[in-house]
C-alpha cells in the first residue's frame, strides 16, 4: 500500500508544476480542496520517501511530529472527501498503538513524553469524532478507546509531588526534561479531557479538564492576560516561569476551551475560549497573518517548531466552529465601568474567519513549485517561498488552508441540537474531587483512575477568581465578546 503514494504524488506535483505560489480563494470550496489536495500529497510523499517504520517519519522528524500528522491527514480526508490515503492513514496510527493500545509502542518507550503520546490520542479523537474509517483487524471497537486509554495513562501520572499538581513533560526520570512541567503536555491533557468528555457524555473528563487548566492558571503558566507560557521547573516549585510564547501551547489550550464551551456551555469555559482566542491573535497575528513569535523573526525555528503554527490553526477552526456565537465590540466603551464608543465588529466567528482567511491565502502562496518539487515555506509574511521547507511547513499550510471551510465534522455519542451541541451537561456546583466526581456520567468508557489533583477548584457555572483576572483582559483591552448563549 505505502509504494503507491509517490504515484499520487507525482501526479499532484506534475499538476502544480505551471502554479508559482498557489493562489487561493477562500470562498471556494473547490478552490480550497485543490490546494489542500497538493499539499497533501506532498506530506505522503515525504512519508513515502523517509520511513522505516510505519507511520514514523524519517529523520529529523520526532513520534509527536508524526502524529501530528495522521491528525491532518485525518482532518484532510474527512473535510475533503478524498479517500485515497484512508487504509495507509489507519494502518499508522495503529502500528503505533503500541501493546497496551495506549500510543505507548516499544520503539518509542525509552524517549516518550507525555505531549509525544497525547499527540497521538489527539489523532485518533479527530479519527472518532470524523467517523474515520476504523480496519476490523484494528485491536478496538472505537478511535476513542485509544484516546481513552492514553487519558487513564497520564491521569494516573497526575503528579501532586511539585507545584500542586500538573503533568511533568517526560515520562521517565532518566529522560531529560522529566522535571519540567511543561504547556504544551498540560494543554493537551485539557483538550483530551474536553475532547472525551463531549464525545462520551462521561463528566469527568471535562471536571479534570477544567480542574487542570484552573491549575495552569493558578501557578501561572496562564497569566492575567491569557498568555501561555512554554512551562516551569518542579525542582523549583514552579516559582519561576519559562515565558516563552508558542503557538502550539496557546493551540493546545484553545482547542480543549472550545470542545469544553460547546459542551458544557459555562460561563467560564466560554471565558477562558474568548480571552485565549484574542491573545492568541494580539500575540501570533501581524497583519491578519499568523507567525511563530519566538523565532520565526529570526529565521531560528527548530525542526519541532517548524509544525507549531498547524496546532494553531485548527484550534482556531475550533473555536468558530464549536465556541459559543457572540458578538465581538470595540473601543473604549466596552471596558468595564467606561464610556465611549464600543463598535460590533462581527461576531466571533467572523472575526475568527477572516484572521484564518488572511493566513490561509498567505501560508498557500508560500507553497512553490521548486526543481525538486512543491516547497512550503515557514514564513507566510514574505509573498512566497522562502527557501526553509520540511515536514512542519507542510502541515503547518495544509492546517490554515483547511481552517477557511465552513465546517468540520465533530461526531458525539451523544444527541445534538440544531446548534451541534450535545445536550444533558450540568455544570457541577459541588467541590468533590475531579477525579471521584459523582456528577460522571456513565456514558461512554469509565476512566479508570481515582486519582484527584491536590486542591480542589470551583465548579459553578460563573467565572471564579482567576478566571475573573481573564474576563478583565478582555475588557481591558477594549475588547468585549456578549455571548448569545
Amino acid at each position: 500500500m505505502r509504494s503507491s503514494v509517490s504515484t499520487y504524488a507525482s501526479v499532484a506535483l506534475a499538476a502544480a508544476s505551471t502554479v508559482f505560489g498557489i493562489e487561493l480563494d477562500v470562498n471556494s470550496t473547490s478552490s480550497v480542496y485543490d490546494a489542500a489536495q497538493k499539499i497533501a500529497s506532498n506530506v505522503m510523499a515525504r512519508y513515502q520517501n523517509s520511513s522505516s517504520v510505519p507511520g514514523l517519519f524519517g529523520q529529523p522528524y520526532y513520534f509527536w511530529e508524526a502524529g501530528l500528522a495522521w491528525d491532518a491527514m485525518i482532518n484532510y480526508a474527512s473535510a475533503t472527501g478524498d479517500s485515497q490515503w484512508n487504509d495507509m492513514i489507519a494502518e499508522n496510527i495503529l502500528f503505533q498503538k503500541g501493546p497496551d493500545n495506549n500510543f505507548m509502542p516499544p520503539n518509542q518507550t525509552k524517549s516518550l513524553g507525555n505531549d509525544d503520546q497525547a499527540r497521538w490520542a489527539l489523532a485518533a479523537m479527530t479519527a472518532a469524532e470524523r467517523g474515520f474509517p476504523l480496519p476490523e483487524n484494528a485491536g478496538v471497537g472505537n478511535w476513542s478507546e485509544l484516546a481513552i486509554n492514553v487519558w487513564n495513562s497520564q491521569v494516573a501520572r497526575w503528579d501532586n509531588s511539585s507545584c500542586g499538581g500538573g503533568l511533568r513533560w517526560q515520562i521517565f526520570t532518566f529522560n531529560n526534561g522529566y522535571n519540567y512541567k511543561n504547556s504544551f503536555s498540560n494543554g493537551e491533557f485539557v483538550q483530551l479531557g474536553t475532547r472525551l468528555a463531549r464525545y462520551t457524555g462521561n463528566n469527568t473528563y471535562i471536571d479534570w479538564a477544567l480542574d487542570a487548566a484552573q491549575w495552569a492558571v493558578d501557578i501561572g503558566l496562564i497569566d492575567q492576560e491569557g498568555r501561555v507560557f512554554d512551562g516551569t521547573d518542579s525542582i523549583l516549585n514552579c516559582t519561576n516561569l519559562n515565558h516563552i510564547q508558542w503557538t502550539a501551547t496557546t493551540g493546545a489550550y484553545l482547542s480543549g476551551s472550545a470542545y469544553a464551551a460547546n459542551y458544557s456551555r459555562t460561563i467560564r469555559w466560554n471565558g477562558y475560549s474568548s480571552v485565549l482566542f484574542l491573545t492568541a491573535n494580539a500575540t501570533f497575528f501581524d497583519d491578519g497573518v499568523m507567525y511563530e513569535l519566538a523565532c520565526e523573526p529570526n529565521m531560528n525555528c527548530n525542526t519541532d517548531q517548524q509544525a507549531f503554527k498547524a496546532v494553531l490553526a485548527r484550534a482556531m477552526a475550533n473555536t468558530k466552529n464549536l465556541a459559543s456565537t457572540g458578538e465581538i465590540g470595540q473601543g473604549e466603551g466596552c471596558q468595564f465601568n467606561q464610556t465611549g464608543p464600543c463598535t460590533t465588529i462581527g461576531s466571533d466567528r467572523e472575526v475568527i474567519q477572516d484572521w484564518l482567511g488572511s493566513t490561509a491565502k498567505a501560508a498557500a502562496a508560500s507553497c512553490e513549485m521548486q526543481e525538486s518539487g512543491l516547497m512550503c515555506g515557514t514564513s507566510w509574511r514574505q509573498g512566497g517561498y522562502d527557501g526553509n521547507s520540511g515536514l512542519g511547513q507542510d502541515l503547518n499550510a495544509l492546517e490554515a488552508i483547511l481552517a477557511v471551510l465552513p465546517h468540520y465534522e465533530y461526531k458525539t455519542t451523544l444527541p445534538v441540537n440544531s446548534a451541534g451541541m450535545p445536550g444533558g451537561y450540568q455544570p457541577p456546583t459541588y467541590s468533590d474531587t475531579p477525579g471521584n466526581s459523582s456528577s460522571s456520567s456513565g456514558n461512554g468508557t469509565s476512566p479508570s483512575s481515582s486519582a484527584s489533583p491536590s486542591s480542589t477548584a470551583s465548579y459553578d457555572n460563573a467565572a471564579g477568581t482567576s478566571s475573573a483576572s481573564l474576563f478583565a483582559l478582555v475588557a481591558a483591552a477594549g475588547v468585549m465578546v456578549a455571548f448569545s448563549t
